[in-house]
């Protein structure tokens, strides 16, 4: 796909603030809760917020599935990496990518009632952990607490997205068990996958099956 080169009117857009300097995992339960409730009770502001940003654009946002390819394009037109962080997003992205996952985790949740916004806190270890999630699928594991992270999905998506436009991170090497290991020839190999351009509605489809 051919980029845009007109840069986004950000004028208009309030970035999201969690209220927080630390990730959720590293927060007491007590403040990662509260953090929890902040963003659920954000999401009205935020779905404005997202729209306002792309009517800059001239698009409307809509949960139809054309809606959200039309949102996908604008996503990976407009994509920014930082300057100064290969393979990081650049400016208010990660903001960004927040409002999209929620607009798409409520997009989810219209569509297949049974499904929710949970705040998880099954498997420290977990990189959903004391974040929010979808949860409620019909194929759910109960042992392993089976969820969606749809938030970190798409800030995932953005950085393969910058990535296979040459914003690059260096990793080094690691030791494995007395091997040593390229990292670096490792991601190498995970970024020649071809990037996908109707990611959000595969992730629709997905959670549509397992509902």
């Amino acid at each position: 796909m051919d980029r845009d080169p007109v840069t986004i009117d950000w004028a208009g857009y309030q970035p999201y603030r969690t209220g927080s300097t630390k990730p959720p995992k590293a927060l007491s339960r007590k403040e990662a809760r509260r953090v929890y409730e902040h963003c659920m009770a954000s999401r009205p502001q935020r779905r404005e917020m997202l729209a306002r940003l792309l009517g800059s654009s001239g698009i409307a946002l809509a949960a139809s599935d054309s809606g959200i390819q039309e949102l996908n394009d604008w996503f990976l037109q407009h994509l920014e990496p930082d300057p100064d962080r290969p393979g990081r997003l650049g400016g208010e992205w990660y903001s960004v990518c927040h409002d999209i996952g929620l607009f798409l985790g409520d997009t989810m949740i219209e569509r297949h009632p049974k499904l929710h916004w949970e705040f998880f806190v099954w498997g420290k270890t977990s990189n959903a952990f004391q974040r929010h999630v979808i949860m409620g699928f019909s194929t759910e594991d109960p042992k392993r607490h089976t969820n969606l992270d749809i938030d970190g999905s798409v800030a995932t998506y953005g950085h393969r997205v910058v990535e296979s436009r040459g914003s690059v991170p260096t990793y080094g090497t690691v030791t494995v068990r007395g091997v040593e290991l390229d990292v670096n020839a490792v991601a190498a190999r995970h970024r020649a996958r071809a990037v996908e351009t109707d990611a959000f509605h595969r992730w629709l489809q997905t959670a549509a099956r397992r509902a």
